[in-house]
């Protein structure tokens, strides 16, 4: 068995002229703020292509680092002034913010109609409450990914290796709301690749390399990598892909599989995020 490539690059060729368009029909200029502390060379990259594909897309940008040594008082003074700033439609603030920084303070002061990752905690109860709101992006990919290509959801077995605030916990919840049996992995997992093994979709975000092996995959599975990790200067992800792609029925690489979508994600939470504040905000 050979099992299909999930090509984030190819969803993510015709899902880019979906949002250009919807960019050029909003009937508003769209602008997106980026907070970051500075120093951070993957953060620097990460944002230089989201600012490159919002020029690409119509989409204003500014960049806010956050000088050296500054504390949390400057971080939350900086997002206050991007909540009350009519000319910006989404921010996002870029974690891990500099050490010393208070980041759950800083995200809590987002406003929910501009905190385009779905990170501040109104955000993230509303979303868990099956509310109006902004949803993080990594999350949004995936099953974007899943969707295009055509995957069976509703009454599927679906496992998800990892539960942080920002995937494996709103992933869970995305895949619920599409009806799927879901089960949460961790590092206290006993016996992972037995669950594994039990998954029709799975799900790796443990951001831990080689992580999922052959082995652990049910033929015919669909398998999704979410993770980002370097090993020798290179990236992989969390899922051994060869391996895994002589038993699944469906695979996606890294890289070229969700990341290429994760971005896109913002860029249609920037268009919610205008039409939220056109409507008056959440309620």
């Amino acid at each position: 068995m050979s099992a299909t490539v999930l090509d984030g690059r190819a969803v993510a060729t015709s899902l880019k002229e979906e949002l250009a368009a919807g960019v050029a029909g909003a009937g508003r200029d769209l602008a997106l703020a980026i907070v970051r502390g500075g120093g951070d060379e993957a953060a620097e990259v990460y944002a230089r292509r989201l600012v490159s594909l919002c020029e690409e897309l119509g989409v204003a940008t500014r960049e806010e680092t956050l000088p050296a040594g500054a504390g949390t008082d400057d971080a939350l003074a900086v997002v206050e002034r991007l909540n009350r700033d009519a000319s910006v439609t989404g921010v996002l603030v870029q974690l891990p913010l500099p050490e010393g920084l208070d980041g759950s303070a800083v995200l809590a002061a987002l406003d929910p109609v501009k905190d385009l990752d779905g990170v501040s905690p109104a955000n993230a109860g509303r979303f868990y409450l099956g509310l109006p709101s902004l949803a993080p992006a990594t999350p949004l990919a995936v099953m974007e990914l899943l969707s295009r290509y055509g995957t069976e959801l509703a009454g599927r077995r679906a496992v998800v290796i990892g539960r942080s605030n920002i995937t494996g916990k709103p992933l869970a919840m995305l895949l619920l709301r599409e009806h799927a049996t879901v089960t949460i992995c961790h590092s206290r997992t006993v016996d992972l690749p037995d669950v594994t093994r039990s998954a029709e979709v799975l799900v790796a975000a443990a951001g831990r390399a080689g992580l999922v092996t052959g082995e652990m995959v049910a033929p015919g599975a669909t398998v999704v990598d979410v993770a980002t990790n370097f090993v020798d200067g290179r990236l992989a992800g969390d899922v051994v892909f060869d391996e895994v792609s002589a038993v699944a029925g469906a695979a996606s690489p890294v890289p070229g599989g969700v990341g290429p979508l994760t971005n896109l994600m913002l860029v249609r939470n920037l268009l919610e995020a205008a039409r939220l504040q056109t409507a008056g905000g959440l309620d």
